[in-house]
C-alpha cells in the first residue's frame, strides 16, 4: 500500500475512534503511523486536522451531538500531548512565541497546533488554552520576553478581539513582540493584516512558521541531516511500494543487502552517491528525483 493510500486509511480509522469516543483505539492509530516513521508533521495535518474537520461536519449535520464532538476534540489534545513527548525538535533558536486563540474564540485546536508547529522548529512556546483579555496577554508576553504573539480566529466575529490586543502591543517600545495572526477567520473576509493591526496573518499553518520565521528576522531553516535521511528514505519506500517491490527484491535489483535498504528507508542509513544511483536504475526513476527535497 503506497504512502497516500496508507494516510488515508489512517484517517478513516482515527476518524471513527473520535465519532465512537475510543481513545486507545485514536492512540493506537497514531502509534502505528508513528512506528512507519510518518512524519509528525503528516500526522498533524493529514490525519488530525481532517478528522476533526469531519467531526465538526458531522455536528452540524446533527449526527453527533456536542458532547460526542467535545471528545473529539479533548482525546486529540491529549494525542497531541502524545505527539509532542515524541518529538525531536530542531536545534533552538533563541525565540520564544506566545500563542493563544482570541479572547472569546473557545477554539483552541488550530493555536495548538501552530504551537507545536513552532515547538518542532526550535521555538520556546507557550501556548495559553483559552483565549486571553488583551492587558492581560500583552502583560504575559512581556514578562515572557515574547519575541512573537501568534494569535488564531476561527470566526470573523472574534476578530475586533484581535484589534485590541494590537492596539496593546503597538503601546510597546520599539522591541515589542511582533502580532501574528491566522485562523479559519481570515477566510471569511477580504481584510488584511494592517486593518487588524497586525504585522503579518497567514493562511495556513506551515506558512506561519514561514512568517514567523522572517517577522523576527530569521532565515528559512535548512533541513537537518537527519531530516534530510528521513525525507530521502520516505521517497524511497513510496516509490518502491508504489511499484509493489518487497525490500528484498530492490535489494535484489540494486546489488544492495536487503537490510542497508530497510536502514535506508527508516532515515537511519547515510546515502552514497553509488547506492542512491544503484537505487535510482532499480526503481526506474532519475537519481535527482530520488534525492531532491520537498
Amino acid at each position: 500500500m503506497d504512502v497516500e493510500n496508507r494516510l488515508k486509511q489512517d484517517r478513516d480509522r482515527y476518524s471513527l475512534a473520535l465519532i465512537q469516543g475510543e481513545a486507545v483505539l485514536a492512540r493506537s492509530v497514531i502509534s502505528e503511523a508513528l512506528s512507519r516513521n510518518t512524519s509528525h508533521a503528516r500526522i498533524l495535518l493529514e490525519i488530525l486536522a481532517p478528522s476533526l474537520i469531519k467531526i465538526g461536519e458531522l455536528w452540524h449535520e446533527g449526527v453527533i451531538n456536542v458532547a460526542q464532538e467535545h471528545l473529539a476534540t479533548t482525546i486529540t489534545m491529549e494525542t497531541m500531548d502524545f505527539l509532542r513527548d515524541t518529538v525531536a525538535p530542531r536545534s533552538n533558536l533563541g525565540v520564544r512565541a506566545v500563542v493563544t486563540p482570541v479572547e472569546g474564540d473557545q477554539h483552541n485546536i488550530g493555536a495548538r497546533m501552530i504551537a507545536d508547529f513552532l515547538h518542532m522548529d526550535g521555538w520556546d512556546v507557550d501556548f495559553l488554552g483559552s483565549g486571553t483579555p488583551a492587558g492581560d496577554l500583552v502583560d504575559f508576553a512581556q514578562s515572557r520576553g515574547a519575541d512573537l504573539v501568534a494569535l488564531s480566529s476561527t470566526l470573523p466575529e472574534f476578530l475586533p478581539n484581535v484589534e485590541a490586543v494590537a492596539d496593546r502591543i503597538h503601546r510597546l517600545p520599539p522591541t515589542r513582540p511582533k502580532l501574528l495572526l491566522g485562523g479559519g477567520a481570515l477566510e471569511m473576509t477580504n481584510e488584511d493584516a494592517e486593518i487588524f493591526g497586525c504585522d503579518a496573518v497567514a493562511s495556513n499553518i506551515l506558512e506561519a512558521v514561514s512568517v514567523a520565521r522572517s517577522l523576527v528576522g530569521l532565515t528559512q531553516a535548512k533541513p537537518t541531516l537527519e531530516e534530510q535521511l528521513a525525507s530521502i528514505g520516505r521517497k524511497i519506500n513510496a516509490t518502491r511500494t508504489s511499484r509493489k517491490m518487497t525490500q528484498q527484491q530492490l535489494a535484489d535489483a540494486s546489488g544492495l543487502e536487503r537490510t542497508y535498504i530497510s536502514l535506508i528507508e527508516n532515515g537511519r542509513q547515510n546515502l552514497t552517491i553509488e547506492a542512491a544511483l544503484k537505487i535510482a536504475n532499480a526503481l526506474e526513476v532519475s537519481t535527482s528525483d530520488l534525492l531532491s527535497q520537498p
